[in-house]
């Protein structure tokens, strides 16, 4: 496989994270418990949480600041995924 390149052509932005060593532990038991390498889990829980509208407006309403940059989250009925869509009261 081309770095860089998933399967079926899709582009896949590789993304670095820093956790301390007890959430590194969890994610470590976590993956051995799926069968899942611990990168593949760590970006399935990205992917899990930026497609959860609750946790989205929790994340937004405890630690954003700007509301200009406020995203609602949206479910486009024709795919069945979750967009976000700019924040118009914000302007």
């Amino acid at each position: 496989m081309i770095e860089g390149k998933g399967l079926g052509g899709k582009k896949v932005n590789r993304v670095n994270i820093s956790m301390d060593n007890k959430y590194n532990k969890k994610l470590l038991r976590l993956a051995t418990a799926c069968n899942m390498r611990p990168t593949s889990l760590a970006g399935l829980l990205v992917e899990l949480s930026l497609d959860n509208p609750e946790l989205v407006t929790k994340l937004q309403d405890e630690y954003g600041i700007h509301t200009a940059y406020k995203v609602v989250p949206v479910k486009n009925y024709t795919s069945g995924e979750i967009e976000y869509a700019l924040n118009e009261r914000s302007w």
